[in-house]
């Protein structure tokens, strides 16, 4: 039976993983806003921890999460930290939290995944991760006016009857696009369901891109743009760490 937690007992809190270990990395808070970032040798690879109190972040945690101003606070902490190093050296993010009660169970769980980490490092290499969306732009409803004669009239009516638009972007357009996206990446990563909330979302993907070729991601992006400009926006995020294109089983509380 796991011992009672206490208030003064702390887990390792894990953002990333990095094959380097920085000199000029500033010095880091991590996501409780008070305990410094460190960095622990694990078979070569160097992860990157802070200590947190086990009772907000592994006994308590499904319930804090619940709470969105605690939730939204700490998961940009956790971004904040992901995106200070890699501003340094490639980073193999961490989803938010992974954390293990000792620096044994941490170096254990990384000395069975060291060869796929190893290959993920060869995979982003000098690469960020960006987000594209393409969404349809909604026509203007007219309203019909104050009208002061019959003429006014039917013309406040003919308004009201759809317009020729331009034909929007069709099922072969987008999929032009797709694969003109896929040839200026390294790799896609399917963004799964689209989000219902977004109105109009009618594309979306991630995409991990060597930095050589962000000018010709954004060239290819601003010519779609312009040839879709009466039809529909894009919208592209980034650069990012890598978040979607790490290899990894579900981060779990690794006890011991």
């Amino acid at each position: 039976m796991a011992a009672e937690l206490t208030t003064d007992r702390s887990v390792l809190y894990l953002y990333g993983i990095t094959e380097s270990r920085p000199r000029d990395l500033p010095e880091l808070v991590g996501v409780d806003r008070f305990a410094p970032i460190e960095s622990i040798d694990c078979d070569g690879v160097f992860c990157w921890i802070s200590r947190v109190p086990a009772l907000d972040f592994e006994k308590n945690l499904a319930r804090n999460m619940e709470n969105l101003d605690w939730l939204a606070e700490t998961s940009v902490a956790h971004q904040r930290v992901i995106s200070a190093i890699a501003r340094h050296t490639d980073i193999l993010p961490t989803r938010f939290g992974a954390v293990f009660r000792t620096e044994e169970s941490l170096c254990k769980h990384i000395a069975k995944r060291v060869r796929g980490l190893k290959k993920d490092f060869g995979r982003i290499k000098g690469a960020d991760e960006w987000g594209v969306k393409v969404f349809a732009i909604q026509p203007a409803i007219p309203t019909i006016s104050k009208v002061r004669s019959g003429k006014d009239y039917l013309k406040a009516k003919a308004a009201l009857l759809p317009h020729r638009r331009r034909k929007p972007a069709a099922r072969d357009e987008m999929l032009k696009f797709e694969r003109a996206l896929a040839g200026v990446a390294t790799e896609t990563a399917s963004a799964g369901n689209m989000s219902r909330g977004q109105r109009g979302l009618a594309f979306q993907t991630s995409l991990l891109v060597r930095r050589s070729k962000r000018n010709k991601l954004e060239s290819l992006l601003e010519k779609f743009a312009r040839e879709w400009a009466q039809d529909h926006r894009i919208e592209c995020t980034g650069p990012w760490p890598p978040y979607s294109f790490v290899s990894r089983p579900e981060n779990k509380v690794r006890s011991k």
